[in-house]
């Protein structure tokens, strides 16, 4: 018998990681798992949703409890190997009913009603014959089955290897803890492999993830562009006492301006983790370490990595003061012999070496006739905090974005934390072309004209150029861990007829 939606029994020995495969696989942060021994004591279904729809259902298991007995039952009932799938079956009704062999029984159950088998073992632990036991016993179900290594620490997978072969079409090494998008993906593929009356629904289950993938970063770039966005277009309006200068109150205004930019940052990079739904409801904001990247917003080391280097930003700078410097020579005919040009790339220059260390943004009195019967009504003066004046500041946010989704897209369920954040002095934005940079600067700077009102045709421009960025990037690193190369062969299925 075969179920109809595409079902699988995640079977195997207690505390070997089924729990962890699981979360993994069903992007559930809330599988149990414990290291506790026998923290799974009943079936318990999970189900891979797309849009509201199942894909398919895994079905997480008791561990094995006492195999050899189980399987000298099985073997003293056998007549031939066409009625073996039978026994387990009038195994598994007979000690249920009199409460006998109940660990099994409650495994087995799924896999004689349909299920196939996902057999789990710890490839950190060294194999041992009394394995062979449980795994006579799922291969006499007759169910299609395939086994994972789940992979921690240092592994003994030949040998492992070498004794799963014997019982299964498939091995497959597993890391639990380091599972992508494309290692579910492929995990996919081998269902279709030992399920072929279930391919044409896998297939459609693959498709359906792989656009969901797309949808995801489609999101998370959205995301990040609406962060240097509101970012670029923050800023606070208040009103000082005429009685206080505006010396004794500026920390403090200052201090709750880059207080509101750490926020905007925090609060976007959680909702990309809610995008491959990580769930934060545990997350208290005084704990930054739960998510964010190590080194505060405003530290100066954060400047120094995450922004664009120093050449890189006199360059930029350097660029827009010649355009400007160009302008002013087409305004005299020419008449200026170039000398537009030079002085705006000599400016331009000089303010992109200001704009390595500008990281913080002061307040300022703001001159508003059109508020000055308010303010008199008010008691005082109008001072603006922002929007933060660097062109570095959105190069800085747009690095650690992107580093954070990187951590996000290798971040498996089965973790509690995401992973490390990688190499330190890698900048995404070395990325980008120079014309891709000096785009996306002129339109930030825009957005800091406009910071009253961003129109929507410039917030559209600036979507386009951060998704274009993201894709770019996810694609690279996507080919780099292509099937095939060192990081990637020990993962890849061992099939054999």
């Amino acid at each position: 018998m075969s179920t109809a939606l595409p079902t699988f029994a995640v079977v195997g020995r207690v505390n070997r990681g089924k729990s962890s495969v699981i979360a993994s696989l069903v992007e559930n942060d809330r599988v149990r798992i414990s290291p506790r021994p026998g923290t799974t004591t009943e079936c318990v279904p999970y189900a891979i949703n797309v849009g509201g729809r199942t894909l398919l259902r895994i079905i997480d298991t008791p561990g094995f409890e006492d195999t050899p007995r189980a399987l000298h039952w099985l073997k003293a009932r056998e007549t031939s190997a066409a009625g073996r799938a039978d026994d387990v079956v009038a195994f598994v009704e007979e000690h249920e009913a009199a409460g006998e062999f109940a660990e099994e029984c409650r495994l087995l159950r799924p896999v004689v009603d349909g299920a196939a088998v996902l057999y789990v073992v710890d490839g950190s632990e060294p194999y041992r014959p009394n394995f062979e036991a449980e795994m006579e016993i799922l291969l006499r179900t007759g169910r299609p089955a395939m086994a994972l290594i789940n992979r921690s620490g240092e592994t003994h997978l030949a040998a492992w290897k070498s004794a799963l072969n014997q019982y299964f079409k498939v091995v497959r090494v597993f890391d639990a803890h380091r599972v992508t998008s494309e290692d579910r993906r492929e995990l996919l593929d081998d269902f279709c492999t030992i399920a072929p009356d279930w391919e044409p629904m896998l297939r459609d289950a693959i498709a359906a993830l792989d656009l969901e993938q797309e949808r995801r970063l489609f999101e998370a770039s959205t995301l990040i562009a609406d962060l240097l966005i509101d970012s670029a277009s923050l800023h606070l309006n208040v009103v000082i006492k005429a009685n206080t200068e505006l010396k004794f109150e500026r920390r403090r205004l200052e201090g709750r301006f880059h207080d509101a930019l750490r926020t905007l940052e925090t609060n976007t990079h959680r909702e990309i983790a809610e995008v491959w739904m990580h769930s934060i409801e545990s997350w208290e904001s005084d704990e930054p370490a739960e998510l964010e990247l190590s080194e505060d917003l405003f530290a100066e080391d954060t400047w120094d990595v995450m922004g664009l280097s120093p050449m890189a930003l006199i360059g930029l700078s350097a660029v827009g003061g010649a355009t400007a410097g160009g302008v002013i020579d087409a305004a005299v005919g020419g008449a200026s012999l170039g000398a537009g040009i030079l002085l705006g790339g000599l400016v331009g220059g000089a303010g992109g070496a200001f704009e390595v260390r500008r990281r913080f943004a002061s307040a300022s009195r703001v001159r508003d006739q059109l508020q000055s019967l308010k303010n008199a009504g008010e008691g005082g003066r109008r001072y603006r905090v922002g929007p933060h004046p660097s062109a570095n500041f959105a190069f800085v946010l747009l690095n650690r974005a992107v580093r954070h989704l990187d951590r996000v897209l290798s971040w498996a369920h089965a973790r509690p934390a995401p992973p490390d954040e990688g190499d330190p002095d890698e900048r995404v934005t070395d990325e980008l072309s120079g014309e891709a940079r000096r785009e996306l600067n002129s339109l930030l700077a825009k957005v800091r004209r406009k910071y009253r009102a961003v129109p929507d045709s410039l917030r559209a421009e600036v979507h386009a150029a951060v998704r274009a960025l993201v894709e770019n990037h996810t694609r690279a690193a996507a080919d780099s861990n292509l099937p095939g190369s060192d990081a990637n062969t020990a993962s890849r299925p061992r099939t054999h007829n």
